[in-house]
């Protein structure tokens, strides 16, 4: 697929909901091999009892296709993305409460 044609991953994965190994790899510009290194580094965390039932929720598509920029842009080593992408993921939940605060202040 082009880049003029490619579509967000989460505007794809949100009319699907989760994705399989193959939609993750071929979202997040990824190899099976890398992605299954991923997995165990603990990355992301599928479901499913076996490789070729694994099912990515949208959030585990989305750390992955963050853990991939992270990767390409910072050169950031794969065994620091699990910190990185949770320290993310904890900074998004806190910005959250506080936009729903200011709200609450607002009113």
């Amino acid at each position: 697929m082009s880049p003029s044609r490619k579509l967000p991953v989460a505007e794809i994965v949100g009319h699907e909901l989760e994705a399989d190994l193959e939609q993750v790899c071929r979202l997040c510009e990824l190899d099976r091999k890398e992605l299954m290194d991923w997995v165990s580094e603990g990355i992301a965390e599928p479901r499913g009892p076996e490789r070729a039932r694994w099912r990515f929720s949208a959030r585990q598509v989305r750390r992955v296709y963050i853990a991939r920029r992270l990767k390409r842009d910072l050169e950031l080593d794969t065994g620091a993305l699990p910190v990185v992408l949770d320290l993310i993921e904890e900074v998004e939940l806190l910005r959250r409460r506080v936009r729903l605060l200011e709200r609450v202040i607002e009113d």
